[in-house]
This record gives structure tokens, C-alpha cells and sequence, in this order.
């Protein structure tokens, strides 16, 4: 093992390669890096759509949406915020409506945040999928193999690809191209409910007017 390209390269006893990690993992497959750029572009507009629709539900001035927004600094606290004031402002199939939207959009997000700040690489012997590695167990290798190193018993290259191997062959959350496509779909959807779901709400406060 050692590294190379921004990321570890894992083998087995043999030499044989059983792991790559790092961001050239997604640049040396186009297909790929094109899947994981429309989920990023599609979440950005998700969270757009969601801002305004929360500053719509607040029914105030676009200065103190501005404000009110600030403090919610995540899409997730944005949408906390818009279900509690949906709750005091909306009722019945409306309210139900929102919520169902705001539920699909949670979902969306763990699955974006996967995509998004996971590390990527490829296993030998698998070319329809690219697999994600959660920045916390990349951390958690990294850290024993530095502890491994320190051993003073001479059994540090061994142990190391030990070490090395077992994480490999943990590694098991990937995805095709079909699955990130899959992702794209979902929060494209939701982005379009909630921009649905924004306008709808102008029309009937213009409509009240």
C-alpha cells in the first residue's frame, strides 16, 4: 500500500491491487464524474428553491427572510424551519402536501451528502461501480496504519497491508451509473415540488389581496 494520486492504493500480499481512492477516480471515468456534477447542480437548485419557499411561508419582507434565513445555515435547518412554520400557517391537504415534499427532500439529502462528501474509489474487478468511503472510516484507516507504523516489533509492512486488506474488503457502498442517475431524478423532483409549492403559495396570497 502507499500513496499515490490524492488517495491510498491498497494491495494484497501478492502485489495484486484491491483499492484505489482518490478524486482521479471520478476524473479518469467521465461517465461517472457527469452523474455525480448534475446531483451536485441539481441539490444547489434544490436549496434555492427551498430559501424561497421558506421566505414565502414567513409572509414578511424580503430583509427579514434574508435575516431569518441566515440562522437556519443548512438546508436542513431550512427545512426544519419550513415545516415548523408551515405548521402555524398552513393546514389540511396543503400542509399534509409540504410535508410530504419536505420528507423527500430529507431523504434526498442523505443520499446527496453520500455523493457529495464522501471519497470515491474503485475496486479490481468491478467496472460498473465507483464506491464512496465516508470521510470518518478514511480517517479511522489512516490513523491505525500511522499507529501500525509506530510498532517496533518489525512486523510493520505486514500488518499494515493486514490492516490494509481488511478495510478494502469492507468497502461496499457503491454505485452504478444507473443508481446515480437514480439520485439526480429524485432531487429534481423535489426541487420542482418545492418551486410548485412556492408559487402556488403567491397565487393564493395574490389572489387574498
Amino acid at each position: 500500500m502507499y500513496q499515490g494520486k490524492h488517495g491510498l492504493q491498497v494491495f494484497d500480499e501478492m502485489g495484486g491491487p484491491l483499492l484505489e481512492v482518490g478524486p482521479h477516480v471520478v476524473s479518469d471515468s467521465p461517465e461517472f464524474a457527469q452523474k455525480i456534477g448534475v446531483i451536485a447542480a441539481s441539490w444547489s437548485q434544490a436549496e434555492v428553491n427551498l430559501n424561497c419557499l421558506f421566505a414565502v411561508l414567513l409572509d414578511t419582507t424580503p430583509e427579514e427572510a434574508a435575516k431569518e434565513l441566515k440562522k437556519h445555515g443548512t438546508a436542513a435547518k431550512a427545512t426544519s424551519g419550513a415545516r415548523k412554520i408551515a405548521a402555524e400557517t398552513l393546514k389540511g391537504a396543503e400542509l399534509d402536501s409540504l410535508n410530504e415534499v419536505l420528507d423527500q427532500l430529507d431523504s434526498a439529502r442523505q443520499q446527496r451528502n453520500r455523493v457529495q462528501h464522501d471519497v470515491w474509489a474503485r475496486k479490481a474487478g468491478d467496472s460498473r461501480r465507483v464506491f464512496a468511503i465516508h470521510s470518518n472510516e478514511y480517517l479511522a484507516l489512516a490513523t491505525k496504519l500511522m499507529t501500525v507504523g509506530e510498532s517496533k516489533d518489525g512486523k510493520d509492512a505486514s500488518l499494515a497491508i493486514e490492516v490494509a486488506m481488511a478495510f478494502a474488503s469492507k468497502v461496499s457502498n457503491g454505485y452504478t451509473i444507473e443508481g446515480l442517475e437514480e439520485i439526480a431524478t429524485v432531487i429534481d423532483s423535489v426541487s420542482k415540488s418545492l418551486l410548485h409549492t412556492m408559487f402556488h403559495r403567491i397565487r393564493l396570497r395574490l389572489a387574498e389581496e
